[in-house]
């Protein structure tokens, strides 16, 4: 049995080179929400090779992110590149989109591992099962799942569910770029995005697709997730500076070195403190728990204790 694997996004080459490679053990290269600038390792095969190279130099496994939400007009940009870029050494592919699995794996006979990407909305094990038959291997799942869900998924499934770890949900993904809309440009590298605001509500919008404002965060959990049997985590760096990801993600990791030496009280003050300045919109988890997305429910981070909340709501029922 593995011990666990952290992985994170890179959509391009200058990224992935300032990234603390030491504390990840896994890449998808290339942005799935855009495919306007040109730096995007999801449509430069040149970049794309240089980063697979580097990525297997250091023991690293590399994964080809594909486009999200593909239009016929894209068809003929992404499927070559896709059967160029099975040629560079990755070790497999992340695909959001039914259509594009269906080419990998049944008119590329693909081999490689083919992970399904947090767009593709994947609710069930019995969906699950269906996307096994197409080869895929690992899964993201929808972020409004419970661990109770969650954890039977990855158990009746041969497919294993990648648990999103920490960083900003994906909510929703369109057709269209809301930035360009309203602010038109030439795309040579990804944008910063776009915060939208409502009252006390807070998304972020990075052209294509829309994240939550508050960041998910299940540190305090990482015992319980290890022990419930998920060994690969995801921290959420799509649009996400290099300085958000790199102690994000040795957190991360330290935390889960802990655990797995039999450490119960393995969170260090210093880390909440790092993590409360690096998401400035607060934290949530609420979905785990089967509560509003929003909410954060733990002892950490100014949360709320479960059981509190349980005693909370069954005295308001009355």
């Amino acid at each position: 049995m593995k011990r666990y694997e952290i992985t994170t996004h890179a959509e391009t080459l200058n990224k992935l080179t300032s990234l603390d490679l030491s504390q990840l053990d896994a890449i998808y290269l290339g942005d799935p929400t855009c495919m306007d600038y040109s730096t995007n390792l999801a449509t430069n095969l040149e970049d794309l090779k240089k980063a697979v190279s580097i990525l297997k130099e250091l023991g690293k496994k590399a994964y080809l992110s594909t486009f999200a939400v593909p239009r016929n007009m894209h068809l003929d940009l992404i499927k070559p590149f896709i059967e160029k870029a099975i040629h560079t050494g990755i070790d497999g592919i992340e695909v959001h989109n039914m259509g594009l699995l269906r080419f990998i794996a049944k008119e590329l006979g693909y081999k490689g591992e083919i992970h399904i990407g947090f767009f593709a909305n994947v609710y069930t094990h019995e969906t699950l099962k269906v996307l096994e038959t197409f080869g895929v291997t690992k899964t993201f799942l929808n972020p409004e799942l419970s661990l109770e869900e969650i954890q039977y998924i990855n158990e009746h499934s041969n497919a294993e569910v990648i648990f999103f770890a920490h960083g900003k949900l994906p909510l929703g993904i369109s057709e269209t770029c809301f930035i360009m809309e309203y602010s038109p440009r030439e795309c040579e590298e990804p944008c910063e995005g776009m915060w939208l605001t409502s009252g006390k509500w807070r998304l972020k919008n990075i052209g294509y697709a829309t994240l939550s404002g508050k960041d998910w965060a299940t540190l305090e959990y990482l015992g319980t997730l290890l022990y419930r049997g998920f060994r690969t985590f995801y921290i959420q760096g799509l649009r996400e500076s290099v300085e958000y990801i790199n102690p994000i993600a040795s957190i991360y990791r330290m935390a889960l070195e802990k655990v797995e030496h039999g450490q119960d009280n393995y969170i260090e003050e210093g880390w909440i403190e790092k993590i409360q300045e690096l998401c400035p919109n607060g934290l949530c988890n609420g979905y785990l728990f089967r509560r509003a997305g929003h909410r954060y429910i733990g002892k950490l981070f100014g949360g709320e204790e479960l059981y509190e909340v349980e005693r909370r709501e069954r005295h308001e029922a009355r």
